[in-house]
């Protein structure tokens, strides 16, 4: 059997983690050409012993040196900063794992377009902030894309989509976070510890506060649209706080599919790497359904579904306004995070941003970055000003 090449974009983030251990305990199907990392050197050198790729990029160019000087003489290629990056993408493999995390992942992903014959998706930007561009780009090169995020790619396994009139809608479900049984007067004094007290499992700080707001899954309807060519309407998002049912869809002769699993990484990511076979993914837990007991459901508060009707919004509005949803969210959570705005201001300030934007086309990555930039700016100039807070 001939074995798959990857390349693993963000190897030492959390997708990059589980997709390097997959990948370790299925030598003999997969060959690593390349790694990439941010500033994580020590963990980049121990995946390069490991997997033995043929090239390296670290982004942060003070790392370069330790990188050279720890692989001389190992045959491998190393480079470093953005530059080194788009060298890594420049090898044609048959799988490329874009992880790298926001919009530092948009160049070199859309360069892996051309070069490889599957993506397997994990950032969010390449959808949320150059969803047509991005998409005419995987057209125009006859790649497969395959979503890891656990939603999507539940999705995607349910569905092949080659008949969409079949499908009458698709629901992703939500943990709800902290704040689901919350009363809009109940946020008005919640604090930074409290939003970061995710009920379900330990993530991030950015992502956990996005599932407080449930900006998260706002995201993912937004990916979701670009990923299944489905009409806005037909994707719904409901709360589920169980998490153990990733997503469903329902067909129109209404049966629904759901797809179970444990919040683990690796079985999207092991689909991903042999789709379109399955295979053995070790140290996995099964579900038990005898343990389960309850699998439950709920309609999102009041609060919580403004995150998920400004996607659908922005949606309808088109060009650049999802950008300028992910683009304002981030700085908003970013001051929230240091203490310098209430919870509930997030959300009003990514209304207030995009009801005074102006909608700009995205044909270019040129495009991407200018009204990234301007968006950041302009939620920058208006937190300062409205909340009288020096830079």
């Amino acid at each position: 059997m001939k074995y798959k090449v990857l390349s693993i974009l963000g190897s030492t983030g959390s997708i990059g983690q589980n997709t390097v251990d997959i990948v370790s305990n299925n030598l003999t199907k997969f060959s690593i050409y390349g790694l990439t990392a941010k500033n994580n050197v020590n963990l980049l050198l121990k995946q390069s012993y490991k997997l033995k790729p043929k090239a390296v990029a670290i982004q942060n160019k003070k790392k370069y040196k330790i990188l050279k000087n720890e692989l001389f003489g190992k045959r491998i290629k190393v480079f470093a900063g953005d530059d080194g990056i788009l060298e890594v993408t420049d090898k044609s493999v048959d799988i490329v794992v874009a992880s790298i995390v926001g919009l530092a992942g948009l160049k070199p992903t859309i360069n892996s377009i051309s070069k490889c014959s599957t993506l397997c998706l994990a950032n969010k930007e390449c959808l949320v902030s150059a969803g047509k561009f991005f998409l005419d780009k995987i057209n125009k090169y006859n790649c497969k894309l395959l979503p890891l995020d656990s939603e999507h790619n539940a999705i995607f396994q349910l569905c092949d989509f080659k008949n969409p009139s079949i499908i009458d809608s698709i629901t992703l479900t939500a943990s709800g976070g902290p704040f689901r049984k919350h009363k809009l007067s109940d946020l008005k004094k919640v604090n930074l510890k409290q939003a970061l007290k995710h009920p379900n499992w330990k993530m991030g700080k950015k992502i956990t506060i996005d599932s407080a707001t449930l900006m998260n899954k706002a995201f993912e309807i937004i990916e979701a649209y670009y990923l299944f060519n489905l009409s806005i309407d037909k994707i719904n998002a409901v709360v589920h706080p169980e998490s153990v049912i990733h997503s469903m869809v329902t067909y129109i002769d209404g049966s629904t599919t759901a797809l179970l699993s444990d919040h683990d990484m690796k079985i999207p990511i092991s689909y991903a790497l042999n789709w379109p076979t399955r295979t053995n993914c070790s140290n996995v837990k099964k579900i038990d359904l005898i343990k389960l007991k309850n699998l439950t459901f709920e309609k999102p508060n009041n609060f919580l579904s403004v995150s998920l009707n400004i996607a659908k919004y922005v949606l309808k509005k088109g060009g650049s306004y999802p950008l300028v949803m992910n683009a304002a969210n981030e700085v908003a959570v970013n001051y929230f995070l240091n203490n310098r705005i209430k919870f509930l201001d997030i959300i009003n300030i990514v209304k207030y941003i995009i009801k005074n934007s102006t909608k700009s086309k995205i044909n270019t990555l040129d495009d991407v970055y200018k009204a990234d930039k301007n968006t950041r700016y302009e939620t920058e100039e208006y937190i300062l000003k409205k909340n009288g807070i020096c830079k």
